[in-house]
Protein backbone atom coordinates (compact mmCIF):
# COMPACT_ATOMS: atom_id res chain seq x y z
CA UNK A 1 0.00 0.00 0.00
CA UNK A 2 2.88 2.35 0.77
CA UNK A 3 4.29 1.83 -2.73
CA UNK A 4 0.89 2.59 -4.26
CA UNK A 5 0.61 5.82 -2.25
CA UNK A 6 4.11 6.92 -3.29
CA UNK A 7 3.30 6.10 -6.90
CA UNK A 8 0.15 8.21 -6.85
CA UNK A 9 2.00 11.15 -5.34
CA UNK A 10 4.69 10.81 -8.00
CA UNK A 11 2.04 10.81 -10.74
CA UNK A 12 0.46 13.95 -9.28
CA UNK A 13 3.87 15.65 -9.17
CA UNK A 14 4.48 14.82 -12.82
CA UNK A 15 1.03 16.12 -13.74
CA UNK A 16 1.68 19.38 -11.87
CA UNK A 17 5.05 19.70 -13.61
CA UNK A 18 3.30 19.16 -16.93
CA UNK A 19 0.90 22.05 -16.24
CA UNK A 20 3.85 24.32 -15.46
CA UNK A 21 5.62 23.27 -18.67
CA UNK A 22 2.54 24.08 -20.76
CA UNK A 23 2.17 27.42 -19.01
CA UNK A 24 5.79 28.48 -19.60
CA UNK A 25 5.54 27.38 -23.23
CA UNK A 26 2.54 29.68 -23.67
CA UNK A 27 4.36 32.51 -21.87
CA UNK A 28 7.40 32.21 -24.13
CA UNK A 29 5.16 32.13 -27.21
CA UNK A 30 3.25 35.18 -26.03
CA UNK A 31 6.48 37.03 -25.23
CA UNK A 32 7.77 36.39 -28.74
CA UNK A 33 4.64 37.39 -30.67
CA UNK A 34 2.71 39.79 -28.40
CA UNK A 35 5.38 41.78 -26.60
CA UNK A 36 8.02 44.33 -27.57
CA UNK A 37 10.35 42.86 -24.97
CA UNK A 38 10.30 45.95 -22.76
CA UNK A 39 10.31 45.85 -18.96
CA UNK A 40 6.58 46.64 -18.75
CA UNK A 41 5.85 43.12 -20.05
CA UNK A 42 6.53 42.01 -16.46
CA UNK A 43 3.07 43.32 -15.59
CA UNK A 44 1.50 41.16 -18.30
CA UNK A 45 3.49 38.19 -17.01
CA UNK A 46 1.96 38.81 -13.59
CA UNK A 47 -1.53 38.71 -15.07
CA UNK A 48 -0.64 35.49 -16.91
CA UNK A 49 0.46 33.82 -13.67
CA UNK A 50 -2.83 34.79 -12.06
CA UNK A 51 -4.80 33.41 -15.00
CA UNK A 52 -2.82 30.16 -14.78
CA UNK A 53 -3.62 29.93 -11.06
CA UNK A 54 -7.38 29.97 -11.62
CA UNK A 55 -7.07 27.63 -14.61
CA UNK A 56 -5.33 25.14 -12.30
CA UNK A 57 -8.22 25.46 -9.85
CA UNK A 58 -10.77 24.77 -12.60
CA UNK A 59 -8.83 21.66 -13.65
CA UNK A 60 -8.62 20.52 -10.03
CA UNK A 61 -12.34 20.88 -9.34
CA UNK A 62 -13.38 19.42 -12.69
CA UNK A 63 -11.08 16.42 -12.28
CA UNK A 64 -11.93 15.70 -8.66
CA UNK A 65 -15.62 16.66 -8.86
CA UNK A 66 -15.13 18.43 -5.54
CA UNK A 67 -14.46 21.91 -4.14
CA UNK A 68 -13.11 20.64 -0.81
CA UNK A 69 -10.42 22.95 0.54
CA UNK A 70 -11.50 25.82 -1.70
CA UNK A 71 -12.50 29.17 -0.17
CA UNK A 72 -15.62 30.72 -1.69
CA UNK A 73 -14.91 33.94 0.19
CA UNK A 74 -11.45 34.24 -1.32
CA UNK A 75 -12.86 33.72 -4.82
CA UNK A 76 -15.51 36.36 -4.17
CA UNK A 77 -12.88 38.93 -3.20
CA UNK A 78 -10.77 38.11 -6.26
CA UNK A 79 -13.81 38.42 -8.52
CA UNK A 80 -14.68 41.83 -7.08
CA UNK A 81 -11.08 43.00 -7.38
CA UNK A 82 -10.85 41.94 -11.04
CA UNK A 83 -14.15 43.61 -11.93
CA UNK A 84 -12.97 46.96 -10.56
CA UNK A 85 -9.52 46.66 -12.11
CA UNK A 86 -11.03 45.91 -15.51
CA UNK A 87 -13.32 48.94 -15.17
CA UNK A 88 -10.10 50.93 -15.23
CA UNK A 89 -7.83 48.96 -17.58
CA UNK A 90 -10.43 48.24 -20.28
CA UNK A 91 -11.20 51.93 -20.81
CA UNK A 92 -8.11 53.84 -19.66
CA UNK A 93 -4.38 53.48 -20.29
CA UNK A 94 -2.87 54.80 -17.06
CA UNK A 95 -2.07 51.45 -15.43
CA UNK A 96 -1.41 49.36 -18.53
CA UNK A 97 1.94 47.98 -19.74
CA UNK A 98 3.36 50.40 -22.29
CA UNK A 99 4.60 47.64 -24.60
CA UNK A 100 2.47 45.81 -27.19
CA UNK A 101 1.11 43.38 -24.59
CA UNK A 102 -0.79 46.30 -23.03
CA UNK A 103 -2.93 46.66 -26.16
CA UNK A 104 -5.07 43.61 -25.34
CA UNK A 105 -3.10 40.63 -23.93
CA UNK A 106 -2.92 42.03 -20.39
CA UNK A 107 -6.64 42.79 -20.28
CA UNK A 108 -7.47 39.43 -21.89
CA UNK A 109 -5.60 37.53 -19.17
CA UNK A 110 -7.55 39.42 -16.47
CA UNK A 111 -10.83 38.84 -18.30
CA UNK A 112 -10.17 35.10 -18.59
CA UNK A 113 -9.27 35.03 -14.88
CA UNK A 114 -12.60 36.68 -14.09
CA UNK A 115 -14.54 34.16 -16.21
CA UNK A 116 -12.73 31.24 -14.56
CA UNK A 117 -13.58 32.60 -11.11
CA UNK A 118 -17.25 32.95 -12.08
CA UNK A 119 -17.25 29.29 -13.14
CA UNK A 120 -15.61 28.28 -9.86
CA UNK A 121 -18.10 30.28 -7.79
CA UNK A 122 -20.96 28.63 -9.64
CA UNK A 123 -19.51 25.21 -8.87
CA UNK A 124 -18.93 26.09 -5.21
CA UNK A 125 -22.47 27.48 -4.83
CA UNK A 126 -24.39 24.88 -6.84
CA UNK A 127 -22.82 21.98 -8.74
CA UNK A 128 -20.40 20.79 -6.05
CA UNK A 129 -21.86 22.55 -3.04
CA UNK A 130 -22.09 19.20 -1.21
CA UNK A 131 -18.27 19.18 -0.91
CA UNK A 132 -17.85 22.84 0.08
CA UNK A 133 -16.45 23.16 3.63
CA UNK A 134 -18.43 26.22 4.67
CA UNK A 135 -17.72 25.67 8.36
CA UNK A 136 -13.99 26.20 7.67
CA UNK A 137 -14.47 29.22 5.39
CA UNK A 138 -15.43 31.84 7.94
CA UNK A 139 -13.26 34.92 7.46
CA UNK A 140 -15.32 38.11 7.15
CA UNK A 141 -15.65 39.85 3.77
CA UNK A 142 -17.19 43.11 4.97
CA UNK A 143 -14.11 44.48 6.72
CA UNK A 144 -11.71 44.07 3.74
CA UNK A 145 -14.22 45.67 1.36
CA UNK A 146 -14.88 48.68 3.62
CA UNK A 147 -11.19 49.21 4.45
CA UNK A 148 -10.13 48.91 0.79
CA UNK A 149 -12.84 51.31 -0.40
CA UNK A 150 -12.04 53.93 2.26
CA UNK A 151 -8.31 53.78 1.58
CA UNK A 152 -8.81 53.96 -2.19
CA UNK A 153 -10.86 57.12 -1.94
CA UNK A 154 -8.34 58.81 0.34
CA UNK A 155 -5.04 57.59 -1.15
CA UNK A 156 -4.79 56.74 -4.85
CA UNK A 157 -2.53 57.50 -7.83
CA UNK A 158 -3.87 59.63 -10.68
CA UNK A 159 -2.37 57.98 -13.77
CA UNK A 160 -5.78 57.97 -15.49
CA UNK A 161 -6.42 61.61 -14.62
CA UNK A 162 -10.00 60.59 -13.80
CA UNK A 163 -11.10 60.20 -10.18
CA UNK A 164 -13.51 57.27 -10.65
CA UNK A 165 -11.10 55.23 -12.79
CA UNK A 166 -8.16 55.89 -10.46
CA UNK A 167 -10.17 54.94 -7.36
CA UNK A 168 -11.49 51.84 -9.14
CA UNK A 169 -7.95 50.59 -9.90
CA UNK A 170 -6.70 51.41 -6.40
CA UNK A 171 -9.71 49.77 -4.73
CA UNK A 172 -8.96 46.61 -6.75
CA UNK A 173 -5.35 46.71 -5.54
CA UNK A 174 -6.21 47.22 -1.88
CA UNK A 175 -8.93 44.56 -1.97
CA UNK A 176 -6.56 42.13 -3.68
CA UNK A 177 -4.26 42.52 -0.69
CA UNK A 178 -6.90 40.77 1.42
CA UNK A 179 -8.18 38.34 -1.22
CA UNK A 180 -6.00 35.32 -0.44
CA UNK A 181 -6.47 35.63 3.34
CA UNK A 182 -9.67 33.52 3.48
CA UNK A 183 -7.98 30.74 1.47
CA UNK A 184 -4.84 30.72 3.61
CA UNK A 185 -6.91 30.96 6.80
CA UNK A 186 -9.05 28.03 5.64
CA UNK A 187 -5.97 25.96 4.82
CA UNK A 188 -4.47 26.55 8.27
CA UNK A 189 -7.76 25.65 9.96
CA UNK A 190 -7.99 22.38 8.05
CA UNK A 191 -4.25 21.73 8.36
CA UNK A 192 -2.42 18.63 7.20
CA UNK A 193 -1.47 17.71 3.64
CA UNK A 194 -2.40 20.23 0.95
CA UNK A 195 -3.64 18.80 -2.35
CA UNK A 196 -1.01 19.31 -5.09
CA UNK A 197 -3.10 21.45 -7.46
CA UNK A 198 -4.28 23.65 -4.60
CA UNK A 199 -0.67 24.32 -3.65
CA UNK A 200 0.17 25.15 -7.28
CA UNK A 201 -2.78 27.56 -7.35
CA UNK A 202 -1.59 29.50 -4.29
CA UNK A 203 2.03 29.45 -5.49
CA UNK A 204 0.98 30.83 -8.90
CA UNK A 205 -0.91 33.70 -7.29
CA UNK A 206 2.15 34.41 -5.10
CA UNK A 207 4.35 34.51 -8.22
CA UNK A 208 1.86 36.90 -9.84
CA UNK A 209 2.12 39.29 -6.90
CA UNK A 210 5.92 39.10 -6.94
CA UNK A 211 6.12 40.22 -10.58
CA UNK A 212 3.59 42.99 -10.00
CA UNK A 213 5.60 44.21 -7.03
CA UNK A 214 8.78 44.26 -9.15
CA UNK A 215 7.03 46.24 -11.88
CA UNK A 216 5.70 48.96 -9.58
CA UNK A 217 8.92 49.06 -7.57
CA UNK A 218 10.75 50.19 -10.69
CA UNK A 219 7.81 52.37 -11.75
CA UNK A 220 7.50 54.04 -8.36
CA UNK A 221 8.24 57.54 -9.72
CA UNK A 222 5.39 57.19 -12.22
CA UNK A 223 2.93 57.10 -9.31
CA UNK A 224 4.13 60.42 -7.89
CA UNK A 225 2.01 63.58 -8.15
CA UNK A 226 3.39 66.62 -9.93
CA UNK A 227 4.02 68.30 -6.59
CA UNK A 228 4.32 66.93 -3.08
CA UNK A 229 5.10 63.61 -1.41
CA UNK A 230 4.39 60.40 -3.30
CA UNK A 231 1.90 59.06 -0.74
CA UNK A 232 0.04 57.06 -3.40
CA UNK A 233 3.25 55.41 -4.53
CA UNK A 234 4.12 54.38 -1.01
CA UNK A 235 0.58 53.07 -0.46
CA UNK A 236 0.82 50.94 -3.61
CA UNK A 237 4.20 49.52 -2.59
CA UNK A 238 3.05 48.78 0.96
CA UNK A 239 -0.03 47.00 -0.42
CA UNK A 240 2.04 44.77 -2.70
CA UNK A 241 4.67 44.17 -0.03
CA UNK A 242 1.88 43.15 2.34
CA UNK A 243 0.68 40.61 -0.24
CA UNK A 244 4.17 39.13 -0.54
CA UNK A 245 4.59 38.88 3.22
CA UNK A 246 1.22 37.14 3.47
CA UNK A 247 2.45 34.45 1.09
CA UNK A 248 5.91 34.13 2.65
CA UNK A 249 5.22 31.28 5.10
CA UNK A 250 3.22 29.29 2.56
CA UNK A 251 5.87 29.73 -0.15
CA UNK A 252 8.59 28.61 2.25
CA UNK A 253 6.77 25.33 2.89
CA UNK A 254 5.92 25.01 -0.81
CA UNK A 255 9.56 25.28 -1.93
CA UNK A 256 10.63 22.99 0.91
CA UNK A 257 8.13 20.33 -0.19
CA UNK A 258 9.44 20.49 -3.78
CA UNK A 259 13.07 20.19 -2.65
CA UNK A 260 12.25 17.18 -0.46
CA UNK A 261 9.95 15.62 -3.04
CA UNK A 262 7.16 15.38 -0.48
CA UNK A 263 3.61 16.66 -0.17
CA UNK A 264 3.05 20.16 1.19
CA UNK A 265 2.06 20.06 4.85
CA UNK A 266 0.33 23.04 6.48
CA UNK A 267 0.42 23.22 10.29
CA UNK A 268 -3.03 23.03 11.90
CA UNK A 269 -4.30 26.31 13.37
CA UNK A 270 -6.14 25.63 16.60
CA UNK A 271 -9.56 27.32 16.47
Amino acid sequence: MAYISIGRKFQKSLKGLGYWCVFFSLVLTGYKFFSDGSFSAVLTLSSAFQCFAFAVLVIKVRTQQSVAGLSKRSLTLYMTSLVFRLLSTLFYNGYLPVDKSGDWVYQLADTVSLLLIIVLLRWVSKKYVHSYQAEQDTLSLAIPVVVAAALAIVVHPDLNNFFAADVSWTFALYLETFSMLPQLFMMTKIGGEVEALTSHYVASVAASKFFTFIFWLFSFKELAPRNGVNYAGWAVMIAYLGQLLMFADFFYHYVLSIRRGKSLIIPTFGC
